[in-house]
């Protein structure tokens, strides 16, 4: 299985959302990476086809995905970052009109739904009305219809926004234990969710690709460019003011500060392991903050 995207290109007036962005991608998850504006709601809307792309085009297992049509459609499952769900249908119900759609046969769905349920823990309130849902809830419900009628590429859109750290973790492991036997691709701006899990990160920084590596590979990068400085409360405006601090801590012994340089920025500063948070800094600087 394999999905390649060859050059897409998409404007909105002047500005120029997605250039010639270019992947091939098979089963495991692809994380992409970037700030607001950065061009992956668009990318991500150009793949399911719920928007046009200026230029390029998108095979699946060689085929245009615009010919194939309603026959690629039925192998996607999306999560959009802001799902419609219906208030009004129980949690079971929305599941079982959602498989309709999809065309399931009512033994796998029967199945599958249950089997969901399970998944985003959502079993002991599946017979609630989603009006009553918190945010989180409705957020594990929409990955939840993404996921019944186990389709081939999985789409999804900040799936962990909105979710305590229990249930991040949860839905983190569910989503690498389905990615066996699929393509998913995850845009989110909560990185730790998936420097674990993802086979290569994607970085788009104003519609291209800045960097495309495993998690490992990007690390490696910037190892021996990340310190902790120990330092005064008052002093630490200007350490702000001369690096690019990724974290500040006060503890009983004063304040630790976490920098990223690429060179040591003070005399007692101690080198520490990098993480994608840090990279992800490296690669966007302010933009990122």
């Amino acid at each position: 299985m394999k999905l390649v995207l060859d050059k897409i290109s998409k404007s909105y007036g002047k500005n120029k959302a997605l250039s010639e962005f270019s992947a091939e991608l098979t089963p495991g998850v692809y994380a992409l990476l970037g700030p607001n504006g950065s061009g992956k709601s668009t990318l991500l809307n150009i793949i399911t086809d719920n928007l046009k792309a200026d230029s390029g085009k998108i095979y699946y297992d060689g085929e245009d995905i615009l010919k194939l049509g309603a026959e690629f459609r039925e192998k996607l499952g999306f999560m959009p970052q802001y799902p419609g769900l219906y208030g009004s249908f129980t949690a079971e119900k929305f599941l079982w009109y959602m498989a309709a759609l999809k065309g399931m046969n009512k033994k796998d769905a029967e199945a599958q739904i249950k089997e969901v349920l399970d998944a985003v823990e959502l079993s002991d309130v599946s017979n609630y009305r989603i009006s009553t849902f918190s945010g989180g809830m409705k957020q594990r419900l929409a990955l939840a219809q993404a996921v019944l009628g186990n389709p081939s590429v999985l789409i999804l859109d900040e799936p962990t926004a909105g979710l305590d750290p229990k249930q991040r973790i949860a839905i983190r492991n569910y989503i690498s234990r389905i990615s066996f036997d699929k393509i998913v691709i995850i845009a989110t701006h909560v990185v730790p969710d998936i420097e674990y899990i993802a086979k290569d990160v994607i970085m788009l920084k104003k519609g291209v690709i800045a960097d495309n590596a495993p998690p490992s590979e990007l690390l490696r990068k910037i190892d021996g460019c990340v310190f902790r400085v120990k330092t005064a409360e008052d002093k630490v405006m200007d350490l702000q003011n001369a690096y690019m601090v990724t974290n500040i801590l006060k503890d009983d012994d004063g304040v630790s500060v976490r920098i990223l340089s690429d060179t040591k920025p003070t005399e007692d500063a101690i080198p520490v392991s990098p993480t994608l948070d840090d990279y992800y800094l490296h690669i966007f600087g302010e933009s990122a903050v």
